[in-house]
């Protein structure tokens, strides 16, 4: 194999560490989605009221933001990491 190979091979190894973390992240914000589904159809069935399922939801709303929130920072975080690897690895060539 040759140096270039080589170089090639780290590249596509460090590319694919990066999408990797980043399905693991996605995956688990998919879950955390689903269990605030979960927990919001909860909150829904024991409403007595339109006025309180409204009511109910909309306190629900803070840690739904949050939750959001949270996941796009580590999102970020995570594509501006593999994008720092990537560039690394390319100026070792």
């Amino acid at each position: 194999m040759t140096i270039k190979h080589i170089k090639a091979s780290q590249m596509l190894n460090t590319a694919v560490d990066g999408f990797s973390v980043l399905v693991e992240h996605e995956n688990n914000a998919l879950d955390n989605l689903a269990a605030s589904l979960r927990e919001r159809v909860l909150v829904a069935k024991k409403a007595r009221s339109l006025g309180e399922l409204l009511r109910d939801q909309i306190d629900l709303l803070p840690d739904t933001q949050a939750r959001l929130r949270n996941d796009h920072g580590v999102r970020s975080e995570l594509l501006k990491g593999l994008t720092r690897d990537l560039r690394s690895s390319i100026r070792l060539e």
